[in-house]
């Protein structure tokens, strides 16, 4: 539909007065005559196009002309896809590639803040439970659990310090 002068964007901010677009509102008192009956000839010359017919009212004209639109939108994403899977499987590959470092980065980001909110949550309970605003006792117990239990154990602890 390369010939084709209308508009179809349902997410364009100004498309009931913008006289290009299917969704233009001929009733709005900010549009001329002029634009009224340029619209009107836009759609019949757009359904003469499509070889559609071009009988009843302008809305019913717009609405048989918006269903082929959003075909024709359809169909140009699915053609858009085909071209980039012929034409990019190297860069499709490369964005690929490059996207796995930051899954496993974020993974590891996700995985640090669980363990933080975990400490921070900890501390705090440690805080109320003791009436004390001293963290040496929980920073102790802690070190001293990833040491002999997650990094190393009882009898071979690892060197790891709370920071």
């Amino acid at each position: 539909m390369r010939q084709t002068k209308i508009i179809y964007n349902p997410s364009a901010v100004n498309r009931f007065g913008d006289k290009n677009n299917i969704d233009f509102d001929p009733s709005l008192d900010e549009n001329s005559d002029l634009d009224c009956i340029f619209f009107h000839s836009l759609v019949n010359s757009e359904l003469m196009i499509r070889r559609l017919p071009n009988y009843g009212t302008l809305e019913d004209k717009r609405t048989r002309l918006k269903q082929h639109l959003m075909m024709e939108q359809q169909i140009r994403r699915i053609q858009d896809a085909i071209m980039r899977t012929e034409e990019g499987k190297e860069a499709a590959l490369i964005l690929l590639l490059q996207a796995i470092p930051c899954i496993m980065h974020l993974e590891n980001r996700v995985g640090e803040k669980l363990i933080a909110m975990l400490l921070s949550i900890g501390a705090s309970r440690y805080q109320k439970a003791r009436r004390s605003s001293y963290l040496d006792g929980f920073t102790k117990r802690i070190q001293e659990i990833v040491q002999k239990q997650i990094l190393g154990t009882v009898l071979r602890p690892s060197q790891w310090k709370f920071p």
